[in-house]
């Protein structure tokens, strides 16, 4: 698809009605403005110098009143109210115009600015903090992060909300605090019994692996060409390095990813570039036409996780997958000389109970994410003092990993989600996981999946081009006929490690 269409090509999906017209109008503005706010984040997570921090701060709280200001117009709003829907795109523009205009119509500017330089301002601490593993650095930001968001959701909820349903309401429209815990209730012991049951056998299993030395250089290139084959349209993005993996978008002709560096394992690089390549294939995939309008990004973030996850750990952790790759990755490092294909792919699927989420297997990963709901549902509700947060997170990691943090780095500090007052972000890891083994098992009944050029495309037509035409639980009922059904996610980890390691079914 070509990321640039003329106005008069974007007019063809939405009707002519002259308050669509004029809603197109704002949208467009209201994207340039959230586009340059997050071109600004991502040269702070980049290539920002630290002394460059405050004046960041104040940087992005005045666009972030700006964007307010264009948001909560009076005009804004009387054209949400006269526009007159024609078709599906109509309808979905309207739809969330309108929510986001009710949202943003009840949070004062000063509390959106003051929100948007303290986040900026906490990441660059939690970068600090996390750097010398010292969380009492970091604790009193996050506290006041904390605090407004809290003051926030408070103004956003809703009669029979909890405030932790506000917040998950910002990253999956219309999920709540109860079916979360239902969901992960019913997947938490099965992923606890498998953990069990699966790590003494797979022990060990990457030993020829782990710890051997990986020139950058070389992993950079061959990341870079497994997700040019996937089909990351590096004219259309770039790749860099920042101390947590993110994929951000300004459009679905600039769309950049980051990878995280370590030459002692090709893991963690390798597979956070294949999960970050995920997310940008669907922002990559939009439907052009979509752009500058509140449409143009990937619906919810459980949609979004399940396409990095798809490709992450279906594709990229698979058998036929290495089958293609694994000579020439061991042609780029001596050290994996007298590693066997079969020895490899065990060694990338090893189930064991770790400390950094971003770094866990595919069975023990939901318990990581568990773990982080039931801490800050729990801090929302102010049941739990951020002060403590370091001990809670150990003691949670002990009773439900069987594995302690020895210190804040690898502990508390390691995701970047708090600084940025991301409350309620974990959980769609979990729920886009599960959908992403939905997904995959009508994949493979449709397409060959090992075919990445058809997989690609078949997201694409399926997924990607609707941007927020459709919600996450709309699509995915389109797609494979049934709501979220956490029971193809358990059968594919039973059918690909029994397979694996030969375990009795």
């Amino acid at each position: 698809m070509n990321g640039q269409m003329s106005g008069n090509k974007k007019s063809k999906v939405f009707s002519k009605n002259k308050h669509v017209q004029e809603l197109l109008r704002i949208s467009g503005t209201l994207a340039d403005v959230a586009c340059a706010a997050g071109l600004l984040s991502w040269d702070q997570e980049t290539y920002m110098p630290p002394k460059g921090a405050g004046a960041r701060a104040k940087q992005l709280a005045t666009l972030a009143g700006i964007y307010h200001d264009k948001a909560t117009s009076s005009e804004l709003g009387k054209l949400i109210r006269q526009a007159k829907p024609q078709n599906i795109y109509d309808k979905a523009l309207v739809r969330e115009r309108e929510r986001a205009y009710r949202k943003e119509t009840k949070l004062p500017k000063k509390l959106v600015e003051e929100l948007s330089e303290a986040t900026s301002r906490a990441f660059n601490i939690w970068q600090r903090a996390k750097k010398e593993s010292d969380f009492s650095l970091f604790e009193k930001d996050l506290g006041g992060v904390l605090a407004l968001s809290v003051q926030a959701a408070k103004l956003l909820q809703k009669k029979g909300q909890t405030i932790y349903d506000v917040m998950l309401d910002d990253y999956e429209h219309g999920l709540t605090e109860k079916e979360v815990e239902r969901v992960f209730g019913e997947i938490k012991p099965k992923l606890t019994a498998l953990s069990k049951r699966w790590s003494k056998t797979t022990a060990g299993a990457d030993l020829k692996i782990a710890n051997k030395g990986y020139e950058w250089q070389k992993q950079w290139d061959f990341g870079i060409r497994v997700i040019k084959d996937m089909g990351y349209d590096l004219d259309a993005g770039r790749q860099d390095t920042s101390a947590h993996p993110f994929t951000i978008g300004f459009g679905v002709g600039d769309v950049r990813i980051t990878t995280w560096k370590n030459e002692q394992d090709l893991r963690p690089a390798l597979f956070s570039t294949i999960h970050e390549s995920g997310h940008a294939l669907y922002e990559q995939g939009i439907d052009p036409r979509l752009e500058r309008t509140i449409l143009g990004n990937g619906t919810g973030l459980s949609m979004h996780e399940s396409q990095s996850r798809l490709w992450e750990n279906m594709v990229g952790k698979s058998e036929w997958f290495w089958e293609k790759y694994f000579p020439s990755l061991k042609s780029h490092f001596p050290s994996l000389k007298k590693v066997t294909s079969d020895e490899f792919v065990r060694a990338v699927n090893v189930v064991r109970p770790s400390l950094i989420r971003v770094e866990a297997d595919e069975v023990t990963y939901g318990l990581h994410i568990i773990i982080r709901f039931e801490i800050e549902r729990e801090l929302v509700k102010g049941k739990i003092k951020t002060k403590d947060l370091p001990k809670i997170w150990n003691q949670k990691y002990k009773e439900l990993l069987g594995v302690a943090p020895k210190n804040d780095r690898e502990g508390v500090l390691q995701d970047v989600h708090w600084a940025h007052g991301s409350f309620g972000y974990f959980p769609t890891y979990l729920l886009g996981t599960m959908m992403a083994a939905q997904i995959f098992a009508t994949a493979q009944k449709q397409i060959d999946v090992t075919n990445l050029k058809a997989l690609r495309e078949w997201l694409r037509v399926n997924i990607h081009r609707y941007g927020k035409v459709y919600t996450s639980s709309e699509l995915l009922k389109r797609i494979t006929g049934e709501s979220l059904n956490p029971k193809y996610f358990v059968e594919y980890l039973q059918n690909k490690f029994n397979a694996l390691y030969n375990f009795p079914q």
